[in-house]
């Protein structure tokens, strides 16, 4: 494994724990390519060492993280279904290996936590969230999809579709406690403690229990669907983004004349 990384910082705790930072503070920790191969280089390689039995996820600076990083997206040009297949899957694939990871995986949220963000936060088993945290999945508003469909399954219908069908970005730490989005939230500043702590009360049980335990919990998300589900959304998901539309078409003219941040306005203008 390497020790020396662009996008993230990696800490082995000595007693179990491996913390895996993401480290692009400028942009908010904007998820992109380089980033996900160093997380998922890690991941893979420290999920079946034995000295190590919890993965904690934060982020540095002022965010978890806005969700993928929509410069990089843009600088690849157009795209056709074929590219968007590859891109997304991978997406997902980044994604759901916190999910998938049979050693526990807790996240620490502060900031910003959006799109792709949000998702990654909720794919770990436990997710605490400091009181400045702020969740939300803005993709309808700009004509794009949700990579991985996992909101509806840890907080129902009724409260996904509020989330989702309206773009909205401005959920607070409380509410998403009250409707089951984290597990749950600590002041300002305290949340990656609090997983730290968290994480060492895993890591004091038996490890083989704890491994199957998580199993079995996901086994039963799977007996009621939940990948095939997820597996669909995302050919949904391929088809919006290769699609298009006159929002995605104007986002992009903004974006590509004036600059991101100027999309963004005209994004959350409307």
């Amino acid at each position: 494994m390497a020790t020396d990384y662009e996008t993230i910082r990696v800490e082995l705790t000595g007693d179990g724990i491996a913390h895996i930072v993401l480290n692009r503070p400028r942009v908010l920790n904007a998820i992109n390519t380089t980033l996900m191969g160093e997380v998922t280089g890690v991941v893979s390689a420290l999920q079946h060492d034995p000295a190590v039995r919890c993965f904690v996820l934060s982020g540095e600076g002022r965010a978890f993280s806005a969700g993928f990083d929509l410069k990089e997206s843009a600088a690849v040009g157009q795209r056709t279904i074929a590219d968007w297949r590859r891109v997304l899957e991978a997406d997902f694939d980044f994604i759901m290996q916190f999910w998938d990871c049979p050693k526990p995986t807790i996240s620490a949220i502060h900031g910003h936590c959006i799109g792709g963000g949000l998702e990654l936060a909720i794919a770990c088993d436990i997710a605490i969230a400091a009181e400045d945290a702020i969740f939300g999945e803005p993709e309808v508003r700009f004509g794009s999809g949700i990579v991985a469909l996992v909101l509806p399954w840890m907080i129902g219908p009724k409260h996904a579709k509020d989330m989702l069908l309206t773009g909205n970005d401005r959920v607070g730490a409380r509410r998403a406690a009250e409707i089951g989005l984290v597990t749950e939230t600590v002041p300002a500043g305290e949340h990656v403690a609090r997983a730290l702590g968290k994480a060492r009360e895993i890591v004091a049980a038996a490890p083989l229990s704890v491994e199957l335990t998580k199993r079995a919990i996901n086994r039963s998300f799977d007996l009621r669907g939940m990948r095939s589900a997820l597996l669909a959304a995302v050919e949904t998901d391929i088809f919006i983004e290769a699609a298009g539309g006159t929002e995605r078409s104007e986002f992009n003219r903004i974006r590509a004349e004036n600059g991101l941040k100027a999309a963004i306005e005209w994004r959350n203008s409307r």
